[in-house]
């Protein structure tokens, strides 16, 4: 079950990305284009390409269809994610849209050494998927899928929640700034 519950999480996660990225391919083409790792074409047509990677790479890995290949190219997706990031980062380039899970959002997460750890932490569950027992039994694979589902919704709503909270204030009071400082001045202003 552990096989199957690594491999789920994994191929959730990247059906996850991809499907995301569909809604505005051109969009995600010039976050790829806008890392300045490839040249522009060739990022561009990359930026297009992922998607579809991301997709079908998530379905075999769900199906445990030719894993070894599968985890392999899993890890190298990876890998070459977080050294994206990691190049930009020591750039001092942090504005970026990651591009991952929350792409195209107003609120897209702007890249962070997190980002760096996560994808490698990817990279090493498929390494993981390798070695770990796989399903025997149907009640395994269900069992698994369940666990996975859960735990991907678990972080998706912890991610959501933590994006919207800050120490002490919400983002929303800093949006709100503004307002509550004019109002102050209106009515320290009126007799």
């Amino acid at each position: 079950m552990t096989g199957m519950f690594a491999t789920s999480v994994i191929g959730i996660a990247l059906l996850a990305a991809g499907l995301g990225k569909l809604r505005d391919i051109e969009g995600h083409s010039r976050v790829v284009v806008g890392y300045k790792i490839l040249p522009d074409a060739v990022a561009a047509r990359v930026g297009r390409v992922l998607p579809f990677l991301e997709i079908v790479l998530g379905a075999a890995c769900l199906g445990r269809v030719g894993l070894p290949a599968v985890a392999w190219s899993v890890v190298a997706l990876f890998c070459v994610y977080a050294a994206g990031l990691a190049v930009n980062l020591l750039r001092g380039r942090t504005e970026l849209d990651c591009g991952c899970f929350a792409f195209g959002e107003h609120d897209a997460p702007r890249i962070g050494w997190w980002h760096v750890a996560r994808a490698l932490a990817f990279a090493a569950g498929a390494v993981a998927c390798l070695y770990l027992p796989g399903p025997s039994s149907l009640p395994e694979v269900a069992t698994g899928f369940v666990l996975a589902v859960l735990a991907v919704a678990l972080a998706f709503g912890a991610a959501a929640v933590s994006s919207t909270l800050t120490l002490g204030r919400s983002r929303v009071d800093d949006y709100l700034q503004p307002a509550r400082d004019e109002l102050s001045r209106r009515y320290s202003a009126s007799p």
